[in-house]
This record gives structure tokens, sequence and C-alpha cells, in this order.
């Protein structure tokens, strides 16, 4: 072969070699959402169910007392597509929303999907949740919001599994009456099977009526950072018993006078410890001084059976909540144990922090804080400062923009104050020439006096994509998917071969 021949393969070869390495960092780029028809679109199957998803159903037998609402029927699943034309809020977005429903009879069900995620990677799983409940069809009448249909979403870390799994880590519950509600939950490490299972579940026991409908729409899966590299056997065979201690199986301790009190831990319910203790829920309601509204916080000391000399708490709406502060995504508002009579001082302070911010115990506080998020990882660490800059944005539940600020290179949370208890949700736009490293979207169930802390996670360097905050800006998810990014590459690729290809054909044909 001639040396000038060497010279044209060799610049064939440098080209190829070029266009190869543009498509990992195009790949790089994108948002991957691991699930399959995340947007829960068409189509679906004879029986109502999206492509791609499972479904399960529970049933627990009516009692011959029809007034005793905690026992729940077998609901109906079908596609959402609005038919008439008249009520496109049923729809976040894309073609369909899953509908899931019943008339008359209290009812539990939800959605599962099994996908695969390396093994200890840390993930987070989101989907959006609406509910109606009422007498009346859609559209004639505000939802019943005492009627409670408590969305929530799970992830079992390590295989495939049915929904009662001890150590499927759930959110807390939400109650979003006719508005969308982003709910999500994270967990980590992934096991050894890699595999992970993703739930949706309605709870309506306890409610009546004609109808008891809840919808789900944009569900996303996503690796939390840089996907870790799998180590030696030997490391991680203790991979799966490091989610045991995620929920740990709790029994109640006695209390004096024959008393008994649980103490709370990840994913329990209110209804599910009236269920394992065999109590109704009133009853726990009033020894707690709870209601159908409360969330309760991991470490919350429950009583179950009063004891002689227990003192019950007054009831109230909510209770003095701590201040959590939510990961990427994830804004799930924490309410304290009820505080005794007689309380530390450190215990007195935070309890009145919201009150003194909000004015009112019934007002809620959003902190937002924008910061340099060093090692990509979504999560803010005590050494990463504030980026100055990045645009948030608050809206109520029903679409009225509340409040919007600018970060600045202040280290401390900017405080939106004296908030109605609802949902809301808060949209980013990062600063200029920074790219964002957590999401840009939340949906935020704000309860009476609680305080919420959103942090926004961004590093220096141009966005490479301005799809991404378009969507933000309209208040709509993305779908994260990397199909885009892949055609872009294998086009590039293919156009560099076939330049390449051409130009050597052509040499030849001048040499020959």
């Amino acid at each position: 072969m001639s040396f000038k021949k060497l010279i044209m393969w060799a610049a064939v070869l440098a080209l190829l070699t070029a266009a190869l390495a543009s498509v990992p960092l195009t790949l790089r780029a994108q948002s991957a959402n691991l699930l399959q028809n995340p947007g829960l679109n068409l189509p679906y199957d004879s029986k109502g169910y999206a492509n791609g998803w499972g479904h399960y159903r529970v049933t627990i037998p009516k009692p011959d007392d029809a007034s005793a609402l905690e026992y729940s029927n077998s609901a109906d699943f079908n596609a959402e597509t609005n038919p008439s034309g008249k009520f496109p809020q049923l729809i976040l977005e894309g073609d369909a929303a899953q509908h899931v429903g019943l008339q008359q009879d209290p009812w539990i069900a939800g959605l599962r999907q099994t996908v695969s995620v390396p093994p200890g990677s840390q993930v987070r799983f989101c989907a959006y949740s609406r509910l109606y409940a009422g007498n009346t069809p859609f559209g004639k009448e505000p939802s019943v919001t005492s009627l409670n249909g408590r969305s929530q979403v799970g992830i079992f870390l390590n295989g495939d599994v049915n929904w009662d799994n001890a150590d499927i880590v759930w959110s807390g519950t939400v109650n979003p009456h006719d508005t969308w509600v982003n709910i999500c939950v994270t967990g980590g490490p992934v096991g050894d099977t890699g595999k992970v299972t993703v739930f949706t579940k309605n709870d309506y026991r306890g409610s009546a009526a004609v109808h008891l409908d809840a919808w789900w729409d944009q569900a996303e899966l996503v690796i939390l950072g840089a996907q870790p590299t799998v180590q030696p056997t030997t490391q991680t065979q203790p991979q799966p018993q490091a989610t045991t201690p995620t929920q740990p199986q709790a029994t109640a301790q006695p209390l004096p006078g024959g008393g008994l009190v649980h103490t709370v831990v990840a994913g329990d319910t209110l209804f599910a410890l009236s269920l394992q203790y065999n109590v109704p829920i009133e009853q726990i309601y009033s020894l707690n001084g709870l209601n159908a509204q409360s969330l309760l916080s991991i470490g919350q000391q429950i009583i179950i059976k009063p004891g002689t000399g227990t003192q019950v708490p007054e009831a109230q709406p909510t209770a003095a909540p701590v201040q959590p502060t939510a990961a990427p995504g994830v804004a799930t508002p924490v309410q304290a144990t009820p505080q005794p009579a007689e309380t530390t001082p450190q215990a007195q302070a935070t309890a009145a922090a919201p009150t003194q911010a909000g004015e009112a115990t019934n007002m809620s506080v959003l902190c937002v804080f924008a910061f340099e998020d060093a090692n990509a990882d979504g999560l803010r660490q005590p050494e990463e400062g504030p980026v100055a800059g990045a645009k948030f944005k608050v809206v109520d539940g029903q679409g009225a923009q509340v409040a919007e600020y600018v970060s600045t290179d202040d280290a401390a949370p900017h405080c939106i104050d004296k908030l109605m208890p609802g949902s809301y949700s808060i949209s980013v736009q990062p600063a200029p020439n920074t790219t964002a490293t957590s999401d840009k979207r939340w949906g935020v169930p704000l309860t009476g006096g609680s305080t919420v802390n959103i942090n926004f996670g961004s590093r220096s360097g141009a966005s490479t994509s301005g799809s991404t905050t378009d969507n933000t800006s309209s208040g709509k998810p993305s779908s994260g998917s990397n199909v885009g990014g892949i055609i872009a590459g294998i086009g590039g690729l293919v156009l560099l071969l076939a330049a390449g290809v051409i130009g050597a054909f052509v040499i030849a044909r001048r040499r020959a």
C-alpha cells in the first residue's frame, strides 16, 4: 500500500474516532429516566392498564356494620383521555393519565414497575398525583377535602416484590384534591440484585362517596449523582442488608398502667397502625391530638392504648413542626411529636420558630437556597456555598404566582412566610452560565405551621440543553428520555463516516 493511501485511511480513522468520542458526551448530557412509559401515555390494554406498568388492588372484606368504612373494595383502572375535551386538567402532559377509582366503596390500589439499576446507586422516584372525591360528577363541585385518598409513592431497593413488603420505603401521604402534586421518595443503596421496584398508592379507607377517584401522570426514576462503580462481590454482599434499617419492624412499648405506645418508623401511617394493633383510627386520633390531615415523623411517639394516668393531648390540626431539608425533588413536610407541657429551652425555640416566621401557627414557611454543587451529586454539603442569579418562582394550587426571588450571595436561605396551607409548585431557572445538578421543579404540600427547605444545586458552565429550560418555565415536567441524544449521536457518526468514505473514493479515483 502506498504512503498516500496510508495518509488517506489515517484521516478517515481520525474522523471516526472523533465521532465516536462525541457520542458519550452527548449521552452524559441527558437526564436518564429509567422507567418505561413514564408519562403513562397510550396505549392501554383492555383492562385499563398503562403500557409498561403493573398494578395491584387490595380487597378487605366488608363488615356487617355498613358504617364501618375501614374495608376496601376492588378499584377500577382505565386510561384518562378526556374524551369530551372539557377537562384538560385531568392530563398533566401527553395523551393520557392513569385513572384509578371506584364508586361508593373505599379502596386501596396502585401502580408498580420493576427496572434495572446499578447496585449501590442512590435513586429517587417521583410521580404526579391528583384526587377528586364527592357525590357529584367531576366539574360540578370542588372535591370534598374530608374524603382523603392518601396518595403515596414507594420504592423497594432490592428486587421485585409486592406492595405490602415491609422494606418498601414510602413517602409521606398527600391529599392533592383538585390539583396536581409531585410526590417523591429517595433511597439507596440499590441491592446486589440490580433491580428496583417503584409503587404508587392510594388509600380511600374511611370514605364513601359516589366518586372516589385518583389520577397519576409523569413518573420519574433517576440515579442521583454519578453512577457508582460496582465493587467486588465481597463488598457488595452486605448491601441488601443495608436497606433493612430504613424500615424496621417496630412494636409497641408498654406504658405505665397497661397502655401501649408506638415509635414511628419509615413507612408508618395512622391507618396502618390502626390495622396493626386492631384499634379504631378515631381512637388514635383522639389519644394523640391528630386528625386525617396529620403527618408522621420518624421517631414520633404514638399512643395506641392509654394507660392509667396517660395524658392525652388536646386535638389540634397540626403539631409543632421540625424543619426538614428537602432532598433534590423531595418536599415532604414533617410533623413533630406533640410537645408535653414541660419542654427544654431548645425544644421551645424550635417549636416557636415557625410561629415567629409566619406570625401565626396555621401559616407555613417555604425557604429556598441556590448552592454551588461542587461534586454534582444534587445534595448540598456544608462547604458548598451560595450561587447568585438563580430565579425561583412559587405558584399556588390554583396556578397563581405568590412569590418570585433571584438568589444572591447571602449564605442564608431566603424564606417566604405567611403562606396558607395547601399545595405549591416551585420552579427554578438556573443562574447564567450554570448547569442544574438537581431538580428544577418541586411539588410542595404545606401543612399548617410547617417549614420546608428547598435547596437547588448547580455548577459553573453553560447548559447543554435549551428544552429543559423551556419545560421549567412552563411548569411542566420533562420526560427525561435519552432517545434524542442517541439519534443525534448516531446521525453525526453516519454523516462523518459517509464523508470519509466519499473522500477516500474520490482520492483513489484521482490517483488511479
